[in-house]
This record gives structure tokens, sequence and C-alpha cells, in this order.
């Protein structure tokens, strides 16, 4: 029999059918393989090689992955505080926003939740609250609040808050331009200490599923990546397991952080690849799979609108950061600080109102595809009397085709956090010899020419972001097409009206954004 689990470490799973089965290892059954897996499901299993399921299985192992960051983010809150004050001598900025944020980005649009696994902010708070590295220990510390349930409906959209927020607060001390590294300090600070009082206020990773003000972007941004998460070997056997360890934890692991069930995935939006459940699993059911690019953007098989809004206003984000490098924003921004007292940049209203013209945008053109394309559909008036109230809605045309602009912001954000790496990257050999600026040499690098380097021109800068653009325009416009066809086609009989203007709306979109970097001339 299984070892009983602390009340604090379990979760209800009544609506899961359960039936008694033995507690031991055994083979996946060919025919739960055949049931487990679609046309869309991942089915290339990296935990299958032994030497690779043995180091997932070892506790030790996100320790080791996290050490590392954690390391770099502390030097980085000390060098940012007592080192020198000219930025882009700081080991704090030139490793913040000239490496990490655009090798984060890098890691969202080819791994997916790649960094979460890695994070030291949520890592340092889940080290407290287990008041231990990598033990498994039967009773974390802190109250073991569960997140109000009239907040897990809004799901990734506290996320974009915090996000929104933080930005409009690293633009308005330029912070990442890079301005006074003393800020970037106080900005991980405060990161770190959200994450510690969330820990130790709420049960599991509530922060990291809910508050983190990346995980919203990494959560949609990732679902471009090729790494489908932790998934089931046979679904069947995960359906009929009689103690869920992977949810409710067990003497080999802690219960699921994220709160994800591997037996129902069909994205990668959500899973932070912690391993917690191939180490729980009593079956050996659980792996770690790999995809093609864009399958979790395609494939799922339920449309969230939080992460369809959360598309929406975060496409708006980047865009307002290219248009906020135009020569027209800053007399705007001027004017409306003169007409409104606000007394710096950038004001909050064109801030909010630029995010939210572009979120209403891809909104009205959910909503101008329905009311044009299908609302006088035959096969949507049959559908609606099949199912009614649902099947018309808003909603199920907003959440697919804001699905498709996904791989197009995941291009912007990647693209404009281009010109800092290749403008500025070499700067981070200097800067490791000499962290502080306080003169020292610890490697014979402090003086080294690389400081002057510029790895493109600017030109080659516009280049990189239009080649990078491109290809998320293609991106989108694939992920459009698949997605009318398997979310929409029962909706409309007019499919090819439906496909041939979502795939022309975003080739459009990112002819606009391409431009917009054309205009930039390769700023920062």
């Amino acid at each position: 029999m299984p070892k009983e689990v602390h009340p604090a470490m379990a979760l209800p799973l009544k609506e899961l059918p359960v039936r008694d089965l033995p507690i031991r290892v055994r083979q996946p059954s060919r025919a739960g393989l055949e049931a487990h897996f679609g046309p869309t499901d991942p089915q290339l299993d990296v935990s299958r090689d032994p030497r690779v399921r043995r180091l997932l299985r070892s506790r030790p192992f996100q320790f080791m992955l996290i050490l590392p960051n954690q390391i770099i983010f502390w030097l980085v809150i000390v060098t940012g505080l007592v080192g020198i004050l000219a930025p882009t001598h700081n080991f704090a900025t030139v490793i913040t926003w000239y490496i990490w944020f655009c090798a984060v980005f890098m890691l969202m649009v080819g791994v997916g939740r790649g960094w979460c696994v890695m994070c030291p902010f949520g890592g340092f708070a889940e080290w407290v609250q287990r008041h231990t590295f990598w033990k498994r220990h039967a009773i974390s510390i802190g109250l073991h609040l569960r997140w109000p349930e009239w907040l897990s409906k809004w799901a990734l959209l506290p996320s974009v808050a915090m996000f929104l927020g933080l930005t409009w607060f690293e633009e308005y001390f330029n912070i990442a331009g890079p301005g006074d590294p003393r800020f970037t300090s106080f900005l991980v600070f405060f990161v770190i200490g959200s994450a510690l009082i969330t820990f130790l206020l709420f049960e599991r990773r509530t922060f990291c599923r809910y508050l983190c003000p990346l995980t919203a972007l990494i959560g949609t941004v990732g679902s471009t990546g090729m790494v489908a998460g932790m998934r089931t070997r046979d679904r069947d056997r995960c359906l009929t397991c009689p103690t869920k360890d992977c949810m409710r934890g067990s003497e080999r692991g802690y219960p699921c952080p994220w709160y994800e069930w591997p037996g129902s995935a069909t994205s990668n939006l959500m899973c932070g690849l912690c391993t917690e459940c191939i180490k729980n699993c009593p079956y050996d059911n659980v792996g770690v799979y790999l995809q093609k690019p864009l399958t979790s953007v395609v494939a799922p098989v339920r449309r969230r609108v939080d992460v369809a809004w959360a598309v929406a206003i975060l496409f708006g984000l980047v865009i307002f950061q290219q248009v906020n490098a135009l020569p027209f924003y800053a007399p705007l921004d001027r004017w409306l600080n003169l007409h409104t007292g606000f007394p710096g940049y950038p004001n909050p209203v064109d801030y909010l109102a630029i995010i939210g013209v572009v979120a209403l945008l891809v909104a009205a053109y959910a909503f101008g595809v329905r009311e044009f394309l299908a609302k006088r559909s035959v096969a949507l008036v049959r559908s609606v009397r099949r199912v009614p109230g649902r099947a018309g809605s808003f909603t199920s045309w907003f959440a697919p085709l804001a699905y498709g602009f996904i791989p197009l912001m995941a291009a912007d954000y990647l693209a404009r956090q281009l010109p800092r790496f290749w403008y500025h990257a070499p700067r981070i050999v200097p800067a490791i010899s000499d962290p502080f600026g306080f003169g020292w040499n610890l490697f014979g690098t402090a003086h080294s020419s690389l400081y002057n380097l510029h790895l493109l021109n600017p030109q080659g800068v516009v280049v990189s972001q239009v080649v990078v653009t491109a290809i998320g325009t293609l991106g989108a416009a694939y992920a459009t097409w698949r997605i009318s066809g398997r979310d929409l086609a029962p909706l409309t009989s007019r499919l090819a009206g439906v496909r041939l203007i979502g795939t022309s709306a975003v080739v459009v979109a990112g002819l606009g954004v391409a431009a917009l970097y054309v205009a930039m001339g390769g700023m920062q």
C-alpha cells in the first residue's frame, strides 16, 4: 500500500475514473499506446534512454540546473548595488540586458518552459518552502493556502498584468537602456521577494503558475517550442491509476508543483519540466517528449480564452516597444505629459492605449471573421441548433484565431532583443573579469577589445530582425491555416474563406512588424 500523504500535499481528483491496480512497474501495452497517440501527439520520448532516465529520476537534478543561475542572479543583485554606476561596465546590467533576456527568448522559442526548470527566482523560494535543496520532506513550511478560485478563472492574466507593470517600470527608469545598475538589482530582488512571499503563503508553485511576470510570456511563446513536456506513455493506465502519485506526491517525490496532470496534457503551456511526475509514477509511465515546432500552438484540444487575451495583450506590448522608438512618439508622449501632469516617460495613457488598441484589433479581426464569413453559414446554424449558445460564440472564434498569432508574437519579442545582443553581447567578456568595476582583472580580460566590438552593424541588425519576423510570419500563417481547418471547420461552410482571411491577416501583421523594424533602423 502507498504511504499516506500529508493533507497539505493532497489534491482531490474526484472527477477521475479510478479502479484498483497493483503498484508495480510494467511495460506500456500496445493497445494503450495506440489509443493514446493521435496524429498531433508527440511520439519521441527522450527519457527512453536509460542514462537520461536515471538523470531525470535523480533528486538533485533540478537543483544542479538552478544552482548556476542562482549564483549569477545573486551576483547581479550585489554588483548592481555596490558596483560601478556606469551601466555598460557593470556585470549586473551587462549580463541581464545584453545576454540573459535574449537567451531566455531563444530558450522559449526552441524549448518552451526550459527556463522554468532552471529559474533562480522560483528555485530559491521553493528551497525555502521545502526547507531542503533536493531531498523529499513530507511537510513543507508556509500557510499552504489555495489560490482563490475566483482568480483561477483569469489564469494567465494576472501574470500579464505583472509583466505590463514591470515593463512600464523598466521603461520609466530606463533600466534596460541600460540605466542605473541599482535599478536592475531592485527589479531582480522584487521578483525574488515576490516569489518567496507567495511560496510561503500558497501551496506548491502558485507564484510560477499565476503571478510570475514571465509565465504568460513563456507559456504562450514557449508553445512554439519542440519540448512537449511530460506526457504519459499509456493513457489508459494513467486514467485507471488508483494513487495519482504524480498529482498527490509519494515518498519518491513531491506532488506536481504546477498542478498539471500528464494524463490530460495536449500542449506544453503549463508543464514546468520539473520531473516530479517522472520520479513519482509507480508504473514508469511518464516521459519527456519532443514534438515538431508549433505543435503546442496547433494541437491543444481545448483553446483557452485567457491565453487568447494574453497573446493579444502581449503582442500589443511589443508593438508599443517598437512604436516608442519612432520619431513621432516622443512629441506625443510630451504632449500627454503636458495635459495630464505626468512627470516622465512613458505616459501611462499612451502606454496602455497602444497596447489596448493592438489587443482590440486582434479581437475585432476575430469578430469580423465570425460576422462576415461564419454567422450566415448554414453549417453554423446547424451547429448552433445542436449546441445552443456555444458553437457560434465570439470566444469560439477569438481563441483559435488569436492562437494563430503566437509564432509572430514570439518572433517579434525575439527580434526586439536582437539589437542589444548584436551590439553589446561581447561586453560580457571584460565584465566577468571586473564585475564590480573596481579595477580587477580576474581572468585577464578586463581590458579586452571585445568591449567595443559590435557583432553586426545597424543594417545587419535590421536584416536579422526582418528575417526573424519573416520566419514568425510564416509560422503564424501555417498555424492559422491548420487551426482553422481543425477548430473552425465545424462552425462554417466557408472554411476556404476563413483560411484565406486568417492567413492574410497574419501576413499583413507580419509585414507591419517588419516595416516597423526597418523604420527603427536597428535602434535598441
